[in-house]
């Protein structure tokens, strides 16, 4: 319909006008070209594996040196993008690595220890780091822009995957045989609104 058609194009305008605030660049979906942080293959994926190989495994993300209070790490490990760092006690904490608003990326998000949440550096959301819900105000930043994507797109939770230490390395809990099925329902969502999907996007 034309409501739907006009719904469609002023979302391709808004995303197309939120690259210009980025502060890594706009990669919706964490297009392997666009993605600033680390990269691991599916096959690099089960070659760092520790324990027994199953559907779901402990992966080895990053050396555990390199995530420390103040500086995060983020990797698009098997087609699923994972952010970790550290609470001021050593304690890891692990997020998706991108928003559920438009995608961009999470990597500097401020943490806040009061509540336990990160808040997203492209619209100001808060997300718990304990469940991943979102807190308080939907995409409140920036003033206007902000406020058309959150009336765009719906308030949703990001996806909060299990982090631990082991042998030197931080390691996350994750199915390397598939992409997180939040994010695949995510994006299916945005092609069947442009009309796009076929069911082979994935």
């Amino acid at each position: 319909s034309r409501s739907t058609m006009l719904r469609v194009v002023t979302a391709l305008l808004v995303l197309a006008s939120a690259s210009a605030f980025a502060p890594s660049g706009f990669a919706p979906a964490l297009r392997a070209g666009s993605f600033q942080g680390q990269q691991v293959c599916a096959t690099q994926a089960a070659s760092r594996m520790t324990g027994p190989t199953m559907a779901e495994a402990w992966v080895r993300m990053v050396p555990a040196g390199d995530v420390t209070t103040t500086r995060q790490a983020d990797a698009l490990i098997a087609g699923t993008a994972v952010l970790v760092g550290r609470y001021s006690n050593g304690a890891l904490w692990g997020i998706s690595a991108k928003n559920s608003a438009t995608g961009t990326e999470m990597y500097g998000g401020k943490i806040d220890e009061s509540d336990l949440t990160i808040t997203d550096p492209q619209w100001g959301t808060k997300y718990s780091l304990t469940d991943g819900e979102v807190v308080g105000k939907w995409c409140p930043q920036p003033p206007v822009l902000g406020a058309l994507i959150g009336t765009i797109f719906p308030a949703t939770g990001v996806w909060v995957p299990k982090v631990r230490e082991q042998g030197g390395f931080v390691e996350v809990l994750l199915d390397v045989d598939a992409k997180a099925d939040f994010e695949k329902q995510y994006w299916k969502g945005i092609l069947d609104a442009q009309g796009k999907a076929d069911g082979g996007y994935y």
